[in-house]
């Protein structure tokens, strides 16, 4: 992609993984307070490994990594074609008056207008009203839908 204002927005490489992991564990630490699972070994396989998943479109502001969209693709039901799943979007504290999470969302819907994805879809935690408001002047729209989740104990009674 063309760089905008000193800001590069282009593709994770597999010498990202460091960035990529810091980016993605300071998302972690922000929104839940958690100890971060993200590790290189751990997004290297993600990304680059055999059954990659993800893919990382990252923003630079010269060597610094300032942000980044994570997303994989998967099967819209609307359409009965593929769209894409962002899994996360961040941009580091010191950088959000950059309107970098502006050019990684452009950045993402050129990728999926590029490569034949119909759709983008992410969910945002509720209490994260700053989110939600930036997505609505994308002009984004609440699906209505309610995302579950299972996991731990409750993933391993049910599979039982």
């Amino acid at each position: 992609m063309q760089p905008d204002n000193d800001i590069l927005i282009r593709a994770a490489t597999p010498q990202d993984c460091d960035k990529v992991v810091a980016l993605s564990n300071a998302l972690h630490v922000e929104l839940d307070g958690d100890e971060p699972s993200h590790t290189c070994d751990s997004i290297h396989a993600m990304m680059f490994g055999p059954n990659a998943m993800i893919k990382s479109l990252m923003a630079w502001h010269g060597k610094n990594a300032a942000g980044q969209v994570v997303f994989q693709p998967f099967y819209n039901p609307d359409y009965s074609k593929p769209g894409l799943w962002m899994s996360e979007l961040y941009v580091t504290p010191d950088m959000r008056a950059q309107k970098i999470g502006q050019k990684l969302m452009a950045a993402l819907a050129h990728y999926a207008r590029q490569n034949d994805y119909v759709s983008i879809w992410w969910s945002v935690l509720l209490r994260n009203e700053g989110a939600c408001r930036f997505y609505e002047r994308l002009g984004a729209r609440n699906s209505g839908a309610m995302q579950y989740e299972m996991d731990g104990c409750a993933l391993a009674n049910l599979a039982l």
